[in-house]
C-alpha cells in the first residue's frame, strides 16, 4: 500500500499559540478532519503535514497581522461517517474553519455538516470539481486543488500538441474524482480536435485486475496513438502494469493522482513513455531545478525527517498561504466575513509561484500551472508545464467551466 511509504500524520501536535481554548479572539482556530490510515491516508498525510509546516512558519514569524493560528485535529480513518462526526465535534469545539479530505466522496459529509452552520470548509485537495461548484454541497465549500477538470483538459492539450490524435480512455469507476478527470480529459480532447477511439472501464481500487481491459486494447486492429488512464493510485499503477505486461506499449497519460514513488515501485522496470499532470518535480523527479522547491522540501525533510513522496504535499502548504492571507483581508473570523474574504481572487506567491485561488463562483485554485512529468526506464524527469485557456463544459454545472 502507498500508505507505507509516508511519514505518520502528525496533527496531535498540531500548531498552536496563545490561549489554549478555542474560539479565543486572539487565535483563527481550524479543524483538521483529515486521514492518518486507510486508502485516503497517502494523499491526506503528507499535505495535512505540510499545512502544519506552513503554519508553524506564519506563526513563529508573527501570525496573521499578530493572530496565531491554531489546529485541532480529528483521525478520519478514510472513513466518509467518521468525517461527518468529526466534523461535528469540531464545530462543537469552536473552529473558525473546516479543513476536509482530499477527496470529493470522502470530504462532502464533513462540508454538509460545516455548511449547514455557515462555517467555511476547504478540502486540503479534492479534485472532483463538485467540491467547488457551490451549489452541490454549498457556498461555503472550497477546495485547495485546481481539480481533475484542469488535470484532464491539461493532459488532453499536453497530448495533443505532441500531434497525437487519437487517444483510448481506460476509466477508473471507483471514485467521483476519477469519472471527472476522464470525462474532462475527453471533452477537451475532442473540442481541439482529436479523437476517442475506443473506452473501457474498471472498478479501481486495491485489487485491480484489468486483464479482460488490456486484451480488448491490445486486439485493436490500429492502436491509439495514447492511453489515458483516469486512475489513482495504487490502483492506477497497478493498472499501468498490467498494461505494459499485456504488451501494450503505447503512451499512457494520466491526472496528478498517478504522481509519486509509488508509480515506479509498482510499475518497476516497464515504467517508460508515462506521463501525467501533476503539481511538481521534486524528490523522486529531477530536472525541474527550482530553489524554491528545494527549499519547501528541505524544510519538510527536516521537519519530518522524510521528503515528501508525491507533490500533494505542495498542496497543504500552498492552501495554508491562501487561507492566511485571506484571514488577513477578513472583517472578522465568523463564518460569513471568512467567507468573503476566501471569495477574493487572491493570489499567493508559492513554491511554484504565484498561484490565484478562489473567486465568488469558482471555489477551487482558478490559476495555476500543471507540471508533466515523464516516466521513462524506471525514472521521473519534468517534460514542462502545461496551462489550458479553457475548461470545456461538460453538462455537469461546473461553475469554474468556461
Amino acid at each position: 500500500m502507498a500508505a507505507a511509504a509516508v511519514a505518520p500524520l502528525v496533527l496531535a501536535t498540531a500548531c498552536s499559540g496563545g490561549s489554549d481554548a478555542a474560539g479565543d479572539d486572539d487565535q483563527l482556530v481550524v479543524g483538521f478532519a483529515l486521514s492518518q490510515s486507510g486508502n485516503m491516508a497517502p494523499f491526506d498525510v503528507e499535505p495535512g503535514n505540510a499545512a502544519l509546516l506552513r503554519i508553524k512558519e506564519i506563526n513563529d514569524d508573527g501570525g496573521i497581522d499578530g493572530t496565531s493560528i491554531k489546529v485541532i485535529s480529528k483521525d478520519v480513518r478514510s472513513n466518509p461517517d467518521t468525517v461527518g462526526t468529526a466534523a461535528t465535534e469540531l464545530i462543537a469545539e469552536g473552529i473558525d474553519l473546516l479543513v476536509t479530505p482530499c477527496d470529493f466522496d470522502l470530504s462532502a459529509p464533513g462540508a454538509s455538516v460545516a455548511q449547514a452552520s455557515e462555517i467555511p470548509s476547504v478540502s486540503i485537495c479534492a479534485g472532483d470539481p463538485k467540491m467547488a461548484d457551490t451549489t452541490t454541497l454549498g457556498d461555503y465549500v472550497f477546495s485547495a486543488n485546481a481539480g481533475s477538470d484542469v488535470e484532464g483538459s491539461s493532459g488532453a492539450a499536453w497530448a495533443y500538441e505532441k500531434g497525437w490524435r487519437t487517444a483510448y480512455v481506460l476509466q477508473d469507476e471507483s471514485i467521483e474524482y476519477t469519472k471527472s478527470a476522464g470525462r474532462y480529459f475527453t471533452a477537451k480532447f475532442e473540442d481541439l480536435g482529436g479523437e476517442i477511439v475506443g473506452d473501457d472501464a474498471f472498478p479501481g481500487g486495491d485489487n485491480v485486475n484489468i486483464s479482460s481491459q488490456a486484451s480488448r486494447l491490445k486486439g485493436l486492429a490500429t492502436q491509439p496513438d495514447f492511453v489515458y488512464v483516469a486512475s489513482w493510485n495504487p490502483g492506477g499503477a497497478t493498472a499501468i502494469r498490467q498494461l505494459r505486461e499485456a504488451g501494450v506499449t503505447v503512451p499512457i497519460v494520466g491526472p496528478a493522482a498517478l504522481d509519486g514513488q509509488v508509480l515506479l515501485d509498482v510499475v518497476g522496470e516497464k515504467a517508460s513513455d508515462i506521463y501525467y499532470t501533476g503539481f511538481a518535480c521534486y524528490v523522486y523527479c529531477t530536472g525541474a531545478d527550482s530553489a524554491e522547491l528545494d527549499a519547501f522540501v528541505e524544510d519538510y525533510q527536516a521537519e519530518y525527517d522524510a521528503a515528501p513522496a508525491s507533490s500533494y504535499a505542495l498542496l497543504g502548504y500552498n492552501m495554508v498561504s491562501a487561507l492566511a492571507d485571506a484571514a488577513g483581508k477578513a472583517k472578522s473570523f465568523s463564518g460569513g466575513d471568512l467567507k468573503a474574504a476566501l471569495e477574493g481572487d487572491g493570489s499567493v506567491t508559492t513554491p511554484i509561484g504565484d498561484v490565484a485561488y478562489f473567486s465568488k463562483t469558482c471555489h477551487k485554485i482558478i490559476d495555476m500551472p500543471m507540471t508533466v512529468v515523464q516516466v521513462a526506464d524506471g525514472a521521473m524527469t519534468f517534460a514542462g508545464q502545461q496551462r489550458v485557456d479553457s475548461i470545456p463544459d461538460v453538462g455537469d454545472g461546473n461553475s469554474c467551466a468556461s
